[in-house]
């Protein structure tokens, strides 16, 4: 298993934690549920829009780097 340090920005509070797990999609996905429920749907729709979000290069509101 693998170190994944991820930053994510919600409604202007940094959410930051380091989440263990076997590659970057399981550690996003952790950390989805773990962190985001209260600003998502707690679903495959929901973690789709997050990773939308995570990712946008218009906007990149998030950060994964293995640690």
């Amino acid at each position: 298993m693998s170190n994944y340090a991820i930053a994510f920005v919600v409604n202007s509070q940094l959410r930051h934690r380091i989440v263990e797990a076997d590659n970057k999609e399981t550690a996003l996905r952790r950390f989805f549920d773990e962190e985001l429920k209260d600003f998502y749907s707690e679903d495959d729709q929901g973690f789709f829009y997050f990773k939308e979000d995570f990712a946008d290069d218009r906007s990149r509101i998030g950060s994964i780097i293995e640690v």
